[in-house]
């Protein structure tokens, strides 16, 4: 009796050590990411990762990067190893394709599967590829101009809805001493946000064309879309190219001296994080260069990928179904005041301009995906330095135009073997 008690209490022992080594693998889950600088969302993951522990026993720590370029590096450089992170942040459609080829992705089309009736298709569809879902998403976003509201005010100036409005504000701001719009060459990215503006705007068919290569970049209506962008150049109507989009727009908002920032609909957290109250900044969609492009607006899904080679699959896979369901996904939404991916998620923290703006969009509006994600990586990568050039010096728009040809026909020629 005495030896079949020990026993038992040699089976209970090896159970909760086992437990306890359990609970310390599913404390070893790591998220990288790459926003450890500005935007800062390490608090708001650190509250997600307890969060997740709290509703079903596995969290995460995090390992974050201040740095985008810094950051892919070093998530290239783990996944194929035994010290790929459990989960990570990236981009959909192409910037997930080569890690997705590669082999580097686990499959989550079980869980799209689970949670189906909380997802629209066409989300789903940004994050397949031959039949397969990769990643889920945490966040959608939308891209329009936030605009100050008090300078908005001051000079009796209302949110415009063609494109002539659009340009009579811009003078109207400019004669007053106020400069109209932020653009930046810093960071590389930041260059294709007026780039999208301008082609989408102008056909959004064409939009779409040229990101999957059955456009040139030197088709006279491309050209057509770097000439009205050249034109605002010319006018004055943004700040010099060295202003950060993140370090000193956010400032001369607030100050007055910037009117309008082209960015996501995530940036009004950029905002308020540097001191602009909520209720000063408010967003609209650039209205259509052409009005036959009609109602147009870019779309930004984030995505969160598990690791093929995920020390703890099992438990990532855990952690990815709750933060799918309406409380994971609607839980980090709210802290970064942003739009919940999934559709039964709450909605009620968003402040009003985020309400009204995706009302708005609601309203008949044709979605298409930022160029980042829209066109192979390979092409992007390079097209953004070439935006660049422009910026700097839109005289040489046929050189460039031309070089963006050869960056895309290079690409395309080897897809195609």
């Amino acid at each position: 009796m005495r030896k079949l008690k020990g026993l038992v209490l040699f089976a209970l022992a090896v159970t909760l050590l086992m437990g306890a080594v359990g609970a310390a693998m599913a404390a070893d889950l790591v998220l990288m990411h790459d926003k450890g600088g500005n935007p800062d969302y390490r608090p708001f993951y650190e509250s997600l990762g307890q969060m997740a522990k709290s509703a079903i026993g596995v969290g995460f720590t995090q390992s974050p990067y201040p740095d985008t370029n810094a950051f892919q590096a070093a998530v290239r450089a783990a996944l194929p190893t035994n010290k790929a992170p459990d989960l990570f942040t990236w981009w959909s459609t192409y910037r997930m394709k080569d890690l997705i080829d590669a082999g580097l992705v686990a499959d989550m089309t079980a869980l799209w599967d689970k949670h189906k009736a909380e997802y629209p298709q066409g989300l789903r569809d940004a994050f397949t590829f031959d039949k397969k879902v990769y990643g889920l998403a945490y966040v959608v976003e939308y891209w329009g101009v936030w605009y100050n509201k008090d300078v908005f005010a001051k000079l009796n100036l209302k949110v415009p809805t063609t494109w002539a409005e659009f340009l009579k504000v811009c003078d109207t701001l400019k004669a007053n001493g106020i400069t109209p719009m932020e653009q930046t060459v810093n960071g590389r990215w930041p260059t294709f946000i007026m780039f999208e503006e301008m082609v989408a705007r102008q056909d959004p068919q064409l939009y779409v064309d040229l990101c999957e290569g059955r456009v040139k970049y030197t088709d006279p209506r491309v050209k057509k879309a770097f000439a009205v962008w050249a034109d605002l150049i010319s006018k004055g109507y943004f700040t010099d190219p060295s202003t950060d989009l993140f370090n000193d727009a956010p400032r001369l908002f607030n100050q007055g001296k910037v009117a309008m920032v082209p960015c996501g609909s995530w940036y009004l957290t950029v905002l308020t994080g540097a001191g602009v109250p909520v209720d000063k900044a408010d967003i609209f969609i650039l209205p259509p260069v052409n009005p036959a492009a009609g109602k147009v607006v870019i779309m930004e899904a984030s995505p969160t990928l598990i690791s093929a080679k995920a020390p703890n699959i099992g438990d990532a896979m855990k952690v990815a179904d709750w933060w799918m369901g309406p409380e994971g996904n609607g839980a980090l939404a709210k802290m970064l005041k942003q739009y919940p991916a999934n559709a039964k998620a709450d909605t009620s923290y968003l402040p009003p301009s985020k309400v009204n703006f995706l009302k708005n969009i609601k309203n008949g509006y044709r979605v298409l995906n930022r160029y980042w994600e829209a066109t192979p990586t390979a092409i992007c990568e390079k097209a953004v330095d070439k935006f660049a050039e422009f910026v700097l010096n839109p005289g040489n728009v046929d050189q460039i135009l031309t070089d963006l040809d050869k960056i895309a026909d290079d690409y395309w020629a080897s897809a195609k073997k």
